[in-house]
């Protein structure tokens, strides 16, 4: 997942780190290399998800999680998160 600047301070913040710090710790690179990414779980999953895969920073969660998946999904995403077709359809999904 993405994150801005704002992202980035904003989550940051809340975790009590120094901005500094949570780029060190808890970003990469993206693969484009044009800006910065939350580090994943080695199964792809967000390792801000806890173990009833609820988002520990969700006060301050990033912009494009807040807007899944109402704005955008992945191909996967049914897969992923069966709740999808009962929330309504997501910007470029048929119903």
């Amino acid at each position: 997942m993405r994150v801005s600047d704002a992202e980035i301070a904003r989550i940051a913040a809340f975790l009590g780190m120094s901005e500094a710090d949570f780029i060190a710790n808890e970003t990469e690179v993206a693969p484009d290399r044009k800006g910065l990414m939350l580090k994943s779980m080695p199964d792809g999953a967000c390792a801000y998800l806890d173990a009833d895969n609820l988002c520990r920073i969700n006060p301050v969660k990033p912009d494009k999680c807040r807007t899944f998946p109402l704005e955008w999904t992945n191909p996967d995403s049914r897969e992923v998160c069966p709740a999808i077709g009962q929330c309504g359809s997501a910007q470029g999904e048929q119903p």
